[in-house]
């Protein structure tokens, strides 16, 4: 087994949020790979011929043994069903529970968090669009009120045990919370947050990339 993992390949920068999904999950699994283009930067990807490896010339893209995988919630599913059992012992229900978790993030939050990190922290200050920055943020705190009301009386999101969901939730709460921004009192959020945020892997692929 441990030729294979040598064969994962990783692509893309290691502050992109959705890199950044890829390669905790990597981490976790205790999974090794080459990471190429890791401290690249926005809007490009500094690798020779990567659009042969993917069209679109976004990020992440996995190469495992020559298999291609595009679309960062696809990629750590794909790692969690090849390299865990969590699809076998699990109930389809709570599966479908936790996905939903997965496309919140990628659909729901993203819509929001991008007005609003654009506009307080990649934008200069000249260039902000303060109303749609400030109904993004109104927005941005209801749909995490959703998520905290979820996470009432539970560990993690999926079977009480750290997992895929908690990766793909916990890069976008890690963004969400270091926003320079007003907050609600999310209190099972951030009983959540702090049990993910101790981890090695969070440390390791997460803390200190925010900007």
């Amino acid at each position: 087994m441990a030729e294979e993992y040598n064969l994962i390949n990783l692509y893309g920068r290691r502050n992109s949020i959705n890199v950044q999904k890829v390669s905790w999950a990597l981490c976790e699994l205790n999974l090794e790979f080459k990471w190429h283009d890791e401290h690249g930067k926005f809007g490009t990807v500094n690798v020779e011929n990567y659009e042969k490896l993917n069209p679109q010339l976004i990020v992440p893209t996995l190469d495992h043994n020559g298999h291609i995988i595009t679309q960062s919630n696809a990629i750590v599913r794909y790692l969690y069903r090849k390299h865990t059992n969590v699809y076998k012992i699990s109930n389809e229900e709570d599966i479908a529970n936790a996905e939903q978790w997965m496309e919140f993030q990628t659909t729901d939050l993203q819509l929001n968090m991008t007005p609003v990190f654009w506009g307080l922290v990649r934008n200069p200050p000249e260039d902000r669009d303060q109303e749609l920055i400030d109904k993004n943020i109104i927005l941005l705190n209801k749909k995490f009120e959703i998520f905290d009301k979820f996470l009432e009386n539970r560990e993690y999101i999926l079977n009480n045990e750290f997992g895929m969901s908690d990766i793909i939730m916990g890069v976008a709460s890690y963004r969400y919370l270091s926003l320079p921004i007003e907050r609600p009192n999310l209190s099972n959020l951030k009983s959540w947050y702090e049990k993910i945020s101790t981890r090695n892997c969070f440390k390791k692929n997460i803390y200190g990339t925010f900007g």
